[in-house]
This record gives C-alpha cells, sequence and structure tokens, in this order.
C-alpha cells in the first residue's frame, strides 16, 4: 500500500501554517516526521491525523471556556449584576 509523501514544504502548505510554526510543532513531537538524507519528509496521513487532534482539543478548550462562562455568568446574577453579552 502506497502512502502519499509531503517534503517540508508541501507538509506546511498542507496544514498552512509558517514554517517557524512547523519546525516548533515538529520539534515537540506534535507532528511525526522522518529525514531522508538532509530533508524532512512527512506522510499525509499523519498529518491528517494531526489536524484533527488539535480540532479535537480545540473543541474541548471551548466546551471549558464555555462551562466557565456559565458559572460566573451565574454568580454574577445571585450579586444582582447582569452579566455582558458577548
Amino acid at each position: 500500500m502506497e502512502q502519499d509523501i509531503l517534503n517540508f514544504e508541501e507538509a506546511t502548505a498542507f496544514l498552512k501554517t509558517s514554517k517557524p510554526t512547523f519546525y516548533r510543532w515538529l520539534h515537540e513531537g506534535k507532528v511525526k516526521g522522518f529525514k531522508v538524507g538532509r530533508e524532512w519528509r512527512f506522510y499525509k496521513s499523519d498529518l491528517i491525523t494531526f489536524i484533527e487532534s488539535t480540532d479535537k482539543e480545540k473543541q474541548e478548550l471551548i466546551k471549558d471556556l464555555k462551562t466557565v462562562n456559565e458559572h460566573f455568568k451565574k454568580r454574577l446574577m445571585e450579586k444582582g449584576i447582569k452579566p455582558l453579552e458577548l
């Protein structure tokens, strides 16, 4: 089974990010890659997995923020303060 393999520039474009950000993700171990000689290569399937994991993390963070927001909104209302609607 043949997998799509992208070079550094193609992977950066695929993820729609800057080179410094991509290097940071790579060195933090968030993005999987391997070297062929002096050049990085990336399986497209690994990049898709990275995108899906970051989307899930964002959704979990949004859910957490909504919960915290509701908590403080309730506390403000208990004290007779009308919360701002954003």
